[in-house]
């Protein structure tokens, strides 16, 4: 299942690792230096699917397709499912948090893919970064850049997608013109036991 295409690439970017986006408070504090007098205290941060099961889950649909219990086309779609849910099951204590924290606000997102724009006190974000909650902690234009990168996938998705269902149809072209030229054949060698059977007749 490794090689199938699913969101798991473009999660790697947005989750890179909280020690190489946040080494520990002393890289906040640099995002944020010389903004302390700004009430702006917007960051990017990302979630990430549990791991463990994200495996699991792995596991299973790549037992189910290896023993014909459904297609590759299937297995495909129900991993990016499961992905899907997964990530945004791990996004919930942060949206449970702009609930019912006055100082957390949410102020764009796309929980599907994991990331989040949030205006909220750096001391929060570090809190949940280190109760896992959090995957990673990057300044506020970071958001751009993975909207911009989930675009982009996307649009991959949707040309690999279109390709498939051309080299269908070039399949079925294929077939008809094979049939095409069968009926031909057919048709040629009709008409010449035709002609044989007429010369046949006449110099008889």
């Amino acid at each position: 299942m490794s090689n199938l295409p699913t969101r798991r690439g473009f999660l790697t970017l947005t989750g890179t690792g909280a020690a190489a986006s946040l080494a520990g408070c002393s890289q906040l504090e640099s995002i944020t230096q010389g903004e302390s007098e700004s009430a702006d205290d917007t960051l990017t941060v990302t979630v990430q699917p549990d791991q463990e099961t994200l495996t699991s889950v792995n596991e299973e649909i790549s037992s189910d397709l290896e023993s014909g219990n459904i297609s590759r086309q299937e297995a495909q779609q129900r991993f990016q499912e499961e992905q899907q849910r997964l990530t945004e099951e791990a996004a919930t204590p942060l949206q449970e948090t702009a609930e019912s924290d006055d100082q957390v606000s949410i102020e764009q997102s796309d929980p599907a893919y994991g990331f989040f724009l949030v205006d909220a006190p750096a001391e929060t974000l570090v809190g949940a970064l280190q109760n896992d909650e959090l995957s990673a902690i990057y300044p506020a234009d970071q958001y751009e850049q993975f909207a911009q990168q989930r675009d982009q996938y996307e649009q991959q998705q949707a040309a690999m997608e279109n390709q498939g269902g051309d080299g269908t149809e070039a399949e079925s072209n294929e077939s008809d013109g094979s049939n095409e030229s069968n009926d031909s054949d057919e048709s040629n060698e009709s008409t010449t036991d035709e002609n044989e059977s007429a010369d046949g007749d006449s110099n008889a």
